[in-house]
């Protein structure tokens, strides 16, 4: 017989999870699995906010955009602070951005007029 005790255990926990508290930690998980860039925790709030050039909403279609934006096709250089830099286009002709420093994603956002590259390094 299998021990599910480990399982039980994280329902548990999970219990008092809001759903987007679920959704979130299941994209995290799901994302980690990817090998995806993570999110510095205390960035979010700055990340998803309802300002031009950021995401209104912490959602998960948000959270794929910025992090599959985190590739080696879409670097973009690097910023004075130290930031690198990713950005591309998508179907919409909206640009993401992403700014990754010390193996986690800082700050992203969707520009819905595309800055250039020398714009996103300042």
């Amino acid at each position: 017989m299998r021990d599910y005790q480990h399982a039980r255990d994280l329902l548990e926990l999970a219990e008092g999870f809001t759903q987007q508290e679920r959704d979130r930690l299941a994209w995290a998980i799901t994302a980690a699995e990817r090998g995806l860039t993570p999110f510095l925790e205390g960035a979010l709030p700055h990340i998803f906010k309802a300002d031009p050039g950021h995401f209104a909403e912490d959602t998960a279609e948000a959270r794929e955009l910025i992090q599959t934006t985190v590739t080696q096709a879409n670097y973009a250089g690097i910023r004075e602070k130290g930031d690198l830099v990713y950005a591309r286009i998508v179907g919409t002709g909206a640009q993401i951005w992403v700014y990754v420093r010390d193996g986690a994603i800082r700050n992203g956002g969707c520009n819905l007029v595309p800055r250039s590259v020398e714009q996103l390094l300042r």
